[in-house]
């Protein structure tokens, strides 16, 4: 066994670039029915624009139009 290769055991991977990662160092925001892992900040920023953007264009415009205009 390589005493450098890391135990896949306490390992997981980023849930943006799929990289492995140790889990002691994985950042990781608990939300209520599931746990996410980053391997850093640039990966949940980017994870958090994609929720974003896709909760944005999920929810349609609503258009009011009186009779005065």
């Amino acid at each position: 066994m390589n005493a450098n290769a890391p135990n896949t055991a306490s390992c997981t991977t980023c849930c943006v670039c799929c990289k492995e990662i140790p889990l002691d160092a994985a950042f990781t925001p608990e939300g209520a029915e599931y746990v996410e892992h980053f391997c850093g900040l640039d990966c949940y920023e980017r994870f958090q624009a994609r929720a974003k953007a896709a909760t944005e264009s999920d929810i349609a415009p609503v258009l009011s139009f009186s009779e005065d205009d």
